[in-house]
């Protein structure tokens, strides 16, 4: 039997996205020293979470070696991507040409949606939207793109300093914005993460 409809939408899998990758965030703002494979297994972390709580299963490395695969009792139902160096190589086109696996071989099955996670400094957020509008156009299921904006900065091991988390819909009626968030924890008024930085005065 398939998933409802209305279950494990892309506006379920923001929401989700922005509280788990607040909690167990691999930095503070007086230990700045991960790197990049320290966040590349924090999104992991964070994605398998996300199928666990909407009932789904994850295959890491699976389907044409997607980063990840979350998948009902029916099949493939969301291909995921993440890449620390933008929307510029081959993630768009794995996500777009994925081979859906389905437990019933005499039906064609769709994703409900493909998501990438990614980056770009902060200037390029809007040539980056319009290069994923341009390859996406002729998908055969929507594109959740979660981009976090960053500017160069000495003071993280990584070299950047996240600023939000934007969040947007690609489909054939074009780009819809769902969420922008800070991409610190401690930038998110009023949380404990606020309370507790030592900017806050608290």
């Amino acid at each position: 039997m398939p998933l409802p409809a209305w279950w494990a939408i892309p506006e379920d899998f923001a929401a989700l996205f922005q509280y788990f990758w607040n909690r167990d965030f691999p930095i503070s703002e007086g230990a700045p020293g991960a790197r990049r494979t320290d966040w590349t297994i924090h999104i992991g972390v964070v994605v398998r979470s996300i199928a666990d709580l909407m009932g789904m299963v994850t295959r890491f490395e699976s389907r044409g070696r997607k980063d990840a695969v979350l998948r009902s009792g029916d099949g493939d139902e969301l291909a995921v991507e993440w890449e620390w160096g933008g929307v510029w190589g081959n993630e768009l086109e794995k996500l777009k040409h994925h081979n859906v696996w389905s437990k019933d071989k005499t039906i064609e099955r769709t994703l409900k949606y493909a998501v990438l996670i990614t980056y770009t400094h902060t200037p390029y957020i809007e040539k980056v939207y319009a290069h994923v509008s341009h390859r996406w156009q002729d998908a055969k299921w929507p594109l959740l793109l979660i981009l976090i904006d960053v500017e160069k900065s000495k003071q993280f091991s990584s070299g950047k300093a996240f600023q939000n988390i934007h969040m947007s819909l690609f489909s054939p009626s074009g780009q819809r914005e769902l969420r922008t968030t800070p991409a610190f924890p401690w930038r998110v008024e009023g949380s404990r993460w606020y309370q507790e930085s030592p900017e806050s005065g608290r």
